[in-house]
């Protein structure tokens, strides 16, 4: 057992009760001010007493190097991206940027933040801001690592349907929710979380569906069982029995800003859903290849209008 400190006296009463109610384990007890208490096995030679605080050395920490696929700098870069992809694949703004203020001003985002994303993105070679405007270079190359960066967990709860619901029910609740005047009624509230639809269902809202009979996935900016109830979901839901799974995302900025509406419902913007699917074990990566090929592939490859 280990913490930040603990008092002798605490450490006798877990010694004590692990000898009454596990005889034969070991313990051993640290922390950090260098208290080592240790019972059973003949381990007592490593019992060491708490050092004054005048010997103890300040612990080294290690600064995390910077976080290339930030939530904040993928956005930046779907906004960079924009001018090539069509308005219909995803929702961002569509301009030519000079610098960091004119970047952040259109991204939304602080100026320090869009400095770190220009100083990251140039230091790995894959941005060009010297002559002229901000120009993303060797794409494929950082699709590549854009990719790869995005295999990671993700938060998925199992729901279903409180009653039973046809084939348009998803696309209702949301619009449902989209306008339900609570989302603007009252201005000191808190936002209520945003939506979306994700995966193969976003990639059939955006007419490049390919992958069928897989349960619905939709985000949810975070978990909150007030909204499920809203949208008319239960998460008393088991694997098996579920209707369709919601997403909690860590990047939620650059997947709910880049959102595109469908007849009222929003959907995921193009460049997230491939990189979901290529993740997916349900034919994903053929999702994922069929977006490239028709969308991503000829829009990343030309030049920006």
């Amino acid at each position: 057992m280990g913490a930040n400190r603990i008092p002798e006296a605490v450490a006798e009463q877990a010694k004590e009760f692990l000898r009454e109610r596990a005889p034969e384990v070991a313990v051993g007890i640290l922390d950090l001010e260098g208290l080592r208490l240790f019972a059973g096995h003949g381990l007592e030679s490593l019992n060491s007493a708490r050092h004054p605080q005048s010997d103890i050395s300040p612990a080294k920490v290690h600064a995390h190097p910077p976080q290339l696929f930030s939530d904040l700098n993928q956005w930046m870069l779907k906004v960079l991206l924009a001018p090539r992809i069509p308005q219909q694949y995803l929702s961002a703004p569509r301009g030519q940027y000079q610098g960091a203020p004119q970047l952040a001003e259109a991204a939304g985002v602080s100026i320090m933040s869009a400095f770190r994303f220009l100083e990251q993105f140039s230091k790995e070679g894959f941005l060009e801001s010297k002559r002229g405007p901000l120009r993303l270079v060797r794409l494929k190359e950082l699709m590549n690592r854009w990719e790869a960066a995005s295999q990671r967990r993700v938060l998925e709860v199992p729901v279903c349907w409180i009653l039973d619901r046809g084939k348009k029910a998803l696309a209702n609740a949301l619009r449902s929710y989209e306008s339900d005047p609570r989302s603007s009624a009252d201005e000191m509230a808190p936002p209520r979380p945003r939506v979306c639809l994700g995966l193969f269902e976003a990639a059939e809202a955006l007419g490049i569906g390919f992958v069928h009979g897989v349960k619905p996935y939709l985000y949810l900016e975070r978990l909150n069982a007030r909204v499920l109830n809203d949208l008319g979901f239960s998460e008393n839901a088991e694997e098996n029995d579920a209707d369709l799974y919601v997403r909690i995302p860590g990047n939620r900025e650059s997947v709910f800003r880049g959102v595109v509406r469908k007849e009222g419902v929003p959907v995921s913007d193009i460049l997230q859903v491939w990189l979901d699917a290529r993740q997916h074990p349900a034919r994903g990566k053929e999702q994922a290849d069929l977006v490239w090929r028709r969308i991503l592939s000829s829009a990343l490859d030309s030049s920006p209008p």
